[in-house]
């Protein structure tokens, strides 16, 4: 009794100490020899979160089987009760996995629950590794390592039993073994459900090249572009504008859709010559409304410049909250709601683009006529070989209803033609949901999408997704130009027929000027002329 009593302490005390106080330092060791190798950090998010798991899984195996070898080797007195032998090393995985199943269930994605700070411990001998690896952002690998670390215990343990030949070969022992054998699989199986998202969208990356932005780009990702943020990479001229606003209350308050906003950041660089001043001698202050100046920013004058979306710029344009925004036509319940108003809107073309219709890369589908796109969107064609492709289900994604988007679906490509009613599935909020929901692995040969070129090619950039000719044009700068592309849509300044705003006319007539089109063309549209 007291052999097996020290056999299971050992063995324990091997998993559960040994495992976590060896690879630690193997880890700490491998991220400075991973550092010398320049290719790694060229890797996209997908890629390098792939290599990591693997790195993860096969590597703490190695470790654990060896720990688990030696142990086995070196145990003089191996227990004949096979319960304590083969069940003994079940009990690090199933404590293990148990934390892990909660974490991962009860945390719905979000690696900065309270649940991962319980799993990691629920073991303080891998406090320090779990701390390194959340640290990195890398909270998925924990149940990784760990689980990977007690199944090459096991592995280690069989395989010295096997070369020793001291298996305990009685129908018991063959049963457990059967039971370790069925848990080891269960663990693999769990790990790799838990993490496919990683991992199939790591293979892809490492196929077809790094994805860049998933989803929709947020407020931070926009303050990295505002106008007077340094290294903001928006257009410039070769020399000071013809136009320039000194004072803060001359310049016209401005809003956009998210797609729109380079540009008019542009124009607000060149032009609001005052702001810049005032920014310049204010960016300092840690306050949050210089922080999200010009982006989200209540405080004025780090406010006159906002970007809300194009829904949230007619609402603030309709409640004479700002002067001009830069957007698509307005909807239908749009211009209710300011005719509602006694007012109008007075649409001002600036720029053009294509309004452009995408697959996943793997579609083999490359053009599709306005009729078919017509009928995909009204329910008619609901399998992509009726267009040529394979015999897989058409997943159409939509957009919200007033979104600039959807609003050019409906008023240019559907024209008289109800669309079908997107289902929970088909729904994307944004307009860079559509994109990361079409180029999805899961949705590899089924899905298509819309939106405008310029947002997907230039500010999202994600290279999972290809254009679909439209009536055999493709969409590019030049289709665009000679309006030789079916859906080529004008960007407007849109402004409000009640505002006699003086500076609103200056700015517009800047803006349709031969330095307002020069930035229009720099920052990647088509100039109005």
């Amino acid at each position: 009794m007291k052999s097996n009593r020290s056999y299971i302490v050992s063995s324990l005390a091997a998993q559960m100490i040994m495992i976590p106080v060896i690879l630690t330092p193997l880890f700490i060791a491998m991220l400075s020899i991973a550092g010398q190798f320049p290719g790694l950090a060229q890797l996209g998010k997908s890629a390098f979160r792939l290599i990591a798991i693997l790195a993860a899984f096969f590597g703490s195996f190695v470790v654990g089987g060896i720990v688990g070898y030696i142990f086995s080797k070196r145990s003089k007195e191996k227990p004949e009760s096979p319960k304590v032998r083969y069940l003994t090393p079940l009990f690090p995985i199933l404590y293990a996995l148990i934390f892990a199943v909660l974490a991962v269930t009860l945390s719905k994605g979000n690696y900065n629950s309270q649940w991962w700070g319980i799993y990691a411990f629920k073991n303080p001998f891998f406090i320090i590794f779990d701390f390194i690896i959340a640290f990195m952002g890398l909270h998925f690998v924990m149940p990784v390592a760990e689980l990977s670390g007690y199944l090459g215990f096991i592995g280690g343990l069989l395989l010295n039993e096997r070369a020793a030949k001291a298996s305990i070969k009685n129908e018991m022992g063959k049963k457990l073994k059967i039971i370790l054998a069925g848990v080891s699989i269960l663990v693999v199986i769990f790990l790799g459900a838990s993490n496919r998202e990683i991992i199939g969208n790591g293979f892809l990356e490492l196929r077809y090249g790094e994805v860049t932005v998933g989803n929709d780009l947020t407020e931070f990702d926009l303050i990295k572009i505002a106008p007077f943020k340094e290294n903001n990479g928006l257009a410039r001229l070769d020399g000071e504008a013809s136009l320039q606003f000194e004072e803060l209350k001359e310049m016209p308050r401005l809003d956009g859709a998210t797609a729109a906003y380079p540009v008019y950041g542009a124009f607000v660089e060149a032009v609001y010559k005052g702001l810049g001043e005032y920014y310049e001698a204010n960016k300092n202050s840690h306050e949050k409304d210089v922080y999200m100046a010009f982006v989200e920013s209540k405080q004025y004058p780090f406010n006159i410049v906002q970007c809300s979306k194009t829904n949230g710029a007619y609402e603030r344009l309709i409640n004479g909250e700002t002067d001009i925004i830069f957007v698509a036509e307005p909807s239908k319940a749009q211009i209710e709601m300011i005719k509602e108003k006694g007012d109008e809107f007075v649409l001002t073309p600036i720029g053009y683009e294509a309004f452009v219709f995408f697959t996943n890369i793997k579609n083999p589908v490359e053009n599709l006529s306005i009729q078919e796109i017509q009928d995909i969107y009204a329910g008619k064609i609901t399998n992509w070989r009726d267009v040529g492709g394979a015999s897989k289900k058409v997943l159409s994604y939509q957009r919200p209803e007033n979104s600039g988007s959807q609003t050019v679906m409906e008023n240019k490509v559907m024209k008289d033609r109800e669309m079908m009613t997107p289902t929970k599935e088909t729904y994307a909020g944004g307009m860079g949901e559509i994109i990361s929901q079409v180029s999805n692995y899961k949705n590899a040969k089924n899905a298509i999408g819309y939106s405008f070129m310029y947002y997907s090619s230039s500010m999202i950039k994600n290279n999972q997704i290809k254009y679909i000719s439209v009536n055999g044009v493709k969409p590019t700068p030049e289709t665009v130009r000679n309006k030789e592309y079916p859906f080529t849509v004008p960007v407007y300044a849109v402004t409000l027929k009640s505002n006699t705003n003086e500076n609103v006319s200056k700015f517009l007539d800047w803006i349709l000027s031969d330095e307002g089109q020069n930035l229009i063309e720099k920052t990647g549209y088509v100039s109005a002329r």
